[in-house]
């Protein structure tokens, strides 16, 4: 039974691409083969414990029960369909007129009717892989009379 059960996790040991789940493949492994939770600890970098309650999730559920299960979370605001348009409402670029956060919360609150903070708007637009920035001169030497004029007025030092 032991070498069957061992056999069946190799050959899942093997498909198996997440390395937490292949990490607890190999303590339920080892722990077939006889070896001792803290050896098995020491041998992988975990604490026994650890491999004691992956060892009786394997023998409760089986190899599904190695699988980290999904967790709860505060639900999202705006719906997965929302999402979607919003993303492709971004991705048209319009040189004349680039995203800005501002532009971008604006335009979430009218289309969703969800008013987020620019901080979340950020983080949002981020994880949607949408780097907002509107170019700005890097040195004022190389910025023309009117933006260093413009600029200056706020800073005197630069006034000249």
């Amino acid at each position: 039974m032991n070498n069957k059960q061992i056999e069946f996790l190799k050959e899942a040991y093997k498909k198996e691409k997440d390395a937490k789940i292949i990490k607890r493949i190999l303590m339920v492994i080892y722990n077939l083969q006889k070896e001792t939770l803290r050896d098995i600890g020491e041998r992988l970098h975990c604490d026994h414990k650890l491999v004691l309650y992956w060892k009786r999730r394997y023998e409760k559920e089986g190899l599904e029960g190695l699988k980290t299960r999904p967790k709860s979370g505060k639900p999202r605001k705006i719906s997965r369909r929302q999402e979607a348009n919003l993303k492709r409402i971004f991705s048209k670029e319009n040189p004349d007129k680039p995203w800005t956060t501002k532009r971008a919360l604006v335009l979430i609150a009218e289309k969703t009717g969800v008013d987020y903070s620019q901080r979340q708007t950020t983080r949002i637009l981020n994880r949607w892989n949408f780097g907002l920035s509107v170019g700005r001169p890097i040195y004022w030497h190389k910025a023309s009379e009117e933006e260093i004029a413009k600029f200056g007025k706020k800073n005197l030092v630069l006034q000249r």
